[in-house]
C-alpha cells in the first residue's frame, strides 16, 4: 500500500542556486543517513551543486548537482536510507538549485510511485514505510530525462534505500553505480562511471580473508545496463530487483554465476566465499566502463608499472590467508604453448594471431579464420600449463574466463597475485607460463586483459572447453558459437560483431538425427544486451539448456524451451538440441540487440 504525502513551501532566506565551487564529497555507504526515533527514521537532505572530481583530487573536476544532509557536504552517492522493515520514514528535501526537482523513489514497496517535485528555493516532504525487505533506490532529475538516458549534470542525483530484515552483517557492503558524459545522449562521449562517486583505482581496495562470506549489495543508476564480472570465483545471486519490487533467490533458482547482467534501474544482492589468497577484481565487462580514457573520451593505451589502464566501474579485493599451492611446471599433465602475432588482415586497424599447439601439434580452429584463436580443450581435474609466447610490439596479458585458478596466474598485469609476486605483463619477445587445474566441466575464455582495446577488437580471444575425464571434442556435434569483434573497436551502436571472425556467417551445419551441443560465448566490447534466437522460418524452436558461465546445468534444470537466450558480454550458455531430421532449409540463428534491432542472421542446415 503506497502511502506518500507531499509538502511544499517557499524558502525566502534560501538562494536559487548554490555556490559551484563547494566540493562534493563521496561516500562507501556505510552510515545510514538521519536519525532514529520512536520507530520513525527523519532525514534532511539538500540539493545543491558542487565540484566533483571522479579520478581523485588531483583530477580534472566538474559541476554536478548532488544531494546530502543539511549541515553537511553534498555526496556522491546520495545518503543512504538504511533501516529495519517496517521503519517508518520522513524525508525533506531542500532544493537550493534553479530547476525544479523531481525525486522518485521515496514510497511503500512493493510498487512504484508518483514523484515528489520540489520547486526551487522551495522545500518537499515524503513520508512512506520500508515495509518489504529488500534493495532499493531513490533518484532525481532536474532536466526530466527518464533515467534511461539522465546524463548530464544532474545525473549524480541518487542513492541507495535498503530495508533490512534482521541484523546488519558489518561486512555487507553497499555499491551504487553512476555515470555522466560530457554531451548528452551520445554514445562514446566522455563517459565517466564511478562506485560510490569514484572510479578506479580510486575507489580503493576491499580487504578480506580467505573463507569470509562477502556480501554486496549492487544497484545501478546509470543510463544502461553493466556485465559485472568476479575474477576467479563463482558468486551466488541472492535476490535481484527493479527498483520497485525485489525477488529473492537461492542456490537452486539461481546457481552459482561468474557474470551478472545488471539492467538500468536494476539492482542484485550477491555474496561469495574466497578460497584462494591474492588480488582479485570485480568489474563490469564493457570495454568502456573498465579502460581509462584520455580527456576526449578515447580509450588510453599507455601502461606503466604503476597504471594498470583500468578504470571506471572496477572494484580490487585483496584476499589474504593461507593459498593453494600453485601446480608446478612438472606436474602439468598438459602443457601447451601459445603463441600471439602481429597480422595485417585489416587495412586500417592492428590485428593480431593466436597460435596454439601442445607437444609441437597445432590445436584446430573453428574455422579457418585467424580470429578466434584456436580452440583450447582441456580436462577437469588435469593440471595445465600454457607458455604465451608474445611476439607483438607491446605488452599483453592473457585472462581464463571463469576459470577457478591462482590470482597470480588470472591475467591481470600489475594486479593480480599477492605482495611480493605481483603479476607481470608478458612483455614483447617475452614469455609467461600460466598453470591452473580446472575445477568443472563447461565453456569458458581466454582473452587478453591488457586495456587496449585493439587488442581484443584485433583478435587475441578465443574458446576454452573443459570436458569431463573420459569425453573427447568432436566439432561435429560440438559446435562454438563465438560472438566477437572484427576491426577496431567502436563504441556501441557500431561495434564490428563476427560470428567466429565472420562478419557474415557461414552456414552452421548439423547432423541429421544426432543431439548436438550449442556452446555461445560473448567475448563482444560492449555487448551488453544481445539476443540469440534459432528459428524454424519465423519462430523459435525448442533447445535444453545445459550450462551457464562454464557451470554444467542440474538435471532438474533441463527442461526444453524456447531457443532464444539474452547472452551479455562476458557469458557462456550451452544448449542441446534434440535429434532433427534433415532439413536443407528454413532454421535461422538471429543475433539482435536489446533494442530488437537485427545484427547478424545465418543459416542452420541438417544435413
Amino acid at each position: 500500500m503506497k502511502s506518500v504525502s507531499f509538502l511544499v513551501c517557499a524558502l525566502t532566506t534560501v538562494a536559487a542556486t548554490a555556490s559551484a565551487q563547494s566540493s562534493v564529497t563521496t561516500h562507501d555507504n556505510v552510515r545510514p543517513a538521519g536519525r532514529l526515533e520512536n520507530g520513525v527514521l527523519t532525514i534532511s537532505l539538500r540539493a545543491g551543486v558542487g565540484r566533483w572530481s571522479p579520478e581523485g583530487p588531483a583530477s580534472p573536476s566538474r559541476d554536478i548537482e548532488a544531494l546530502g544532509e543539511e549541515g553537511q557536504p553534498l555526496t556522491i552517492p546520495s545518503p543512504l536510507i538504511r533501516a529495519r522493515a517496517g521503519t517508518a520514514v520522513r524525508v525533506t528535501i531542500q532544493n537550493t538549485l534553479s530547476a525544479p526537482l523531481r525525486v522518485y523513489g521515496l514510497c511503500d514497496r512493493p510498487g512504484a510511485c508518483d514523484p515528489l517535485t520540489v520547486a526551487p528555493g522551495a522545500k518537499g516532504e515524503a513520508r512512506f514505510t520500508l515495509n518489504a525487505a529488500g534493495t532499493y533506490h531513490y533518484w532525481a532529475t532536474t532536466t526530466g530525462d527518464p533515467l534511461t538516458v539522465r546524463d548530464r549534470a544532474d545525473s549524480q542525483l541518487g542513492g541507495a534505500i535498503i530495508a533490512d530484515d534482521g541484523e546488519v552483517d558489518p561486512r555487507e557492503r553497499v555499491f551504487v553505480m553512476s555515470m555522466t558524459r560530457k554531451v548528452h545522449n551520445v554514445i562514446g562521449g566522455d563517459e565517466r562511471p564511478v562506485i560510490n562517486g569514484l572510479s578506479w583505482p580510486h575507489n580503493g581496495r576491499l580487504k578480506h580473508a580467505v573463507g569470509d562470506t562477502i556480501r554486496w549489495r549492487f544497484i545501478n543508476l546509470t543510463a544502461v545496463p553493466h556485465a559485472m564480472h568476479l575474477h576467479g570465483f563463482y558468486f551466488n545471486v541472492e535476490a535481484t530487483g527493479d527498483g520497485t519490487r525485489e525477488t529473492r533467490h537461492t542456490a537452486t533458482t539461481r546457481p552459482p554465476v561468474v557474470t551478472e547482467r545488471v539492467p538500468t534501474g536494476g539492482s542484485f544482492t550477491m555474496s561469495w566465499v574466497p578460497e584462494r589468497a591474492g588480488n582479485w577484481l570485480f568489474h563490469c565487462h564493457m570495454l568502456k566502463h573498465m579502460t581509462s580514457q584520455t580527456d576526449s573520451g578515447a580509450p588510453a593505451t599507455h601502461h606503466s608499472p604503476t597504471a594498470d589502464g583500468m578504470a571506471g566501474l572496477v572494484m580490487g579485493v585483496e584476499v589474504t590467508g593461507s593459498a593453494a599451492r600453485a601446480v608446478s611446471p612438472d606436474r602439468a599433465r598438459r602443457a601447451f604453448r601459445m603463441v600471439i602475432s602481429p597480422d595485417s588482415r585489416f587495412p586500417d586497424a592492428p590485428s593480431y594471431k593466436v597460435d596454439l599447439t601442445s607437444n609441437g601439434t597445432a590445436l584446430p580452429r573453428v574455422n579457418e579464420r585467424v580470429a578466434p584463436g584456436p580452440v583450447l580443450v582441456v580436462t577437469r581435474g588435469e593440471p595445465v600449463a600454457v607458455e604465451i609466447a608474445n611476439q607483438i610490439g607491446e605488452p599483453t596479458a592473457i585472462h581464463w574466463h571463469g576459470i577457478e585458478l591462482e590470482s597470480y596466474d588470472d591475467g591481470v598485469a600489475y594486479f593480480g597475485g599477492s605482495t611480493g609476486s605481483i603479476t607481470p605483463p608478458v612483455p614483447p619477445k617475452g614469455t609467461f607460463t600460466a598453470r591452473f587445474t580446472p575445477t568443472r566441466a563447461g565453456t569458458f575464455i581466454y582473452h587478453t586483459h591488457w586495456h587496449n582495446p585493439d587488442q581484443l577488437s584485433g583478435g587475441i580471444y578465443g574458446p576454452l572447453i573443459v570436458l569431463e575425464p573420459g569425453q573427447t571434442w568432436d566439432p561435429e556435434t560440438d559446435h562454438v558459437i563465438l560472438i566477437g569483434l572484427e576491426g577496431r573497436y567502436r563504441d556501441l551502436p557500431n561495434e564490428p560483431f563476427a560470428i567466429n571472425g565472420e562478419p557474415k556467417p557461414r552456414p552452421l551445419e548439423l547432423k541429421p538425427g544426432v543431439a548436438h551441443r550449442l556452446r555461445f560465448i560473448n567475448i563482444t566490447g560492449d555487448g551488453v544486451s544481445l539476443t540469440l534466437q534459432l528459428l524454424a522460418i519465423h519462430d523459435p524452436i525448442r533447445w535444453t539448456p545445459v550450462g551457464k558461465d562454464g557451470r554444467e546445468v542440474a538435471p532438474s534444470e533441463r527442461i526444453a524451451r524456447l531457443a532464444r537466450q539474452q547472452i551479455t558480454v562476458g557469458e557462456t550458455y550451452d544448449f542441446e538440441l534434440a535429434p532433427m531430421p534433415a532439413r536443407p532449409d528454413g532454421l535461422w540463428l538471429e543475433l539482435r540487440r536489446g533494442s530488437g534491432e537485427l545484427v547478424l542472421q545465418w543459416p542452420v542446415r541438417v544435413k
